[in-house]
C-alpha cells in the first residue's frame, strides 16, 4: 500500500510543474488578450501599455530555468511583439491590421504552452477558405483576382506564421517557408504554366496536413498513459481504503459480539 502511495504522489510531483508552467504562460495570454480587446474599442495607448507590461514579465519567464523555451521559439516571439508594437504606433495602418498582428502574438505565446489544443488551430477555416478562393481565380485564369486572392491568403497565413514556427519540427518549417518563397517569387507567372497549378495543389495538401496532423495529436499518448495510471491508482487506494474500513468494522463487531458473550 505504502509503494502505491508513493508512486501516486511521485506521478502528481512528475505533473505538478506542468501545470505550474501552464498557469504562468497563461497569465502572458491573457495580457495579450487584454490588449487586443483595447485595440478592438480603439484604446490603442492603452494596448501598448499592456504589450509592454507584457514584454517585462516574458523577459522574466523566459530568464528563469525551469521555462522550456528555446532561444528560436524566444526569438519568433519576439518578432511577432516587435511587429505588434509598430503596428500600434503606426496611425494610418488600418483598425484590422493592427488587430490581427496582436492576434498573431497572441496565437504564437499560445502555441509555446498550448501543445494538444492550440488557439491558431481556430484559424484553419479562415486560411483554407482564403486559399479555395485564390484557388477558384486561378481556374478562372483571372489575374487581376488571382493577385488579390493571393494577398488575402498570405495575409492570414501570417496571422497564423508565428505559431507555426514554434509548434511544428524544422523540416516542416522549412517546407512552408519554401512553398512562401514559391509564391512571392512566382506569383506574376503562376497562371501561365501548368507547374503552378501542380504548386498550388501541392501547397493546399501540406496546409491540410499541418492542420489534421495536429488534430490527430491533440491528446498526446504519454497524457493518456498517465491518466491511465492515475486513474487506476486512485481507484486501487479509494477500493483498498474501503475494504480496510470494512474489515475493520467487521472485527469491531465481532470483538463486541465476543465481550458480550463472555
Amino acid at each position: 500500500m505504502k509503494r502505491t502511495l508513493i508512486g501516486l504522489i511521485a506521478f502528481l510531483i512528475i505533473m505538478f510543474p506542468l501545470r505550474i508552467y501552464a498557469e504562468e504562460w497563461s497569465e502572458l495570454t491573457g495580457l495579450l488578450d487584454d490588449s487586443l480587446q483595447l485595440v478592438k474599442r480603439n484604446e490603442d495607448e492603452k494596448a501598448v501599455q499592456v504589450l509592454q507590461h507584457f514584454s517585462e514579465q516574458f523577459v522574466i519567464k523566459g530568464n528563469e530555468k525551469k521555462q522550456e523555451v528555446t532561444p528560436d521559439q524566444v526569438r519568433v516571439i519576439s518578432l511577432a511583439y516587435d511587429k505588434a508594437q509598430q503596428s500600434l504606433a503606426e496611425e494610418a495602418l488600418s483598425k484590422q491590421v493592427k488587430i490581427d498582428n496582436v492576434l498573431a502574438l497572441q496565437l504564437a505565446v499560445d502555441a509555446q504552452v498550448s501543445k494538444y489544443q492550440p488557439l491558431w488551430m481556430e484559424r484553419e477555416g479562415k486560411v483554407m477558405d482564403a486559399f479555395s478562393q485564390m484557388e477558384k481565380a486561378m481556374s478562372k485564369e483571372d489575374t487581376g483576382q488571382f493577385q488579390q486572392t493571393l494577398n488575402t491568403f498570405l495575409h492570414e497565413f501570417n496571422i497564423i506564421y508565428p505559431s507555426l514556427m514554434i509548434a511544428l519540427p524544422e523540416n516542416e518549417v522549412q517546407r512552408v517557408n519554401a512553398h512562401l518563397s514559391y509564391l512571392d517569387e512566382f506569383r506574376n507567372v503562376m497562371l501561365k504554366t501548368k507547374g503552378g497549378q501542380m504548386q498550388l495543389g501541392i501547397i493546399k495538401g501540406d496546409l491540410q496536413k499541418i492542420f489534421h496532423t495536429v488534430k490527430k495529436d491533440e491528446i498526446a499518448p504519454s497524457l493518456i498513459w498517465f491518466m491511465t495510471i492515475t486513474g487506476g491508482l486512485i481507484l486501487f487506494t479509494l477500493t483498498y481504503v474501503g475494504w480496510r474500513k470494512y474489515k475493520g468494522e467487521r472485527e469491531k463487531r465481532k470483538s463486541n459480539v465476543h465481550s458480550k458473550n463472555r
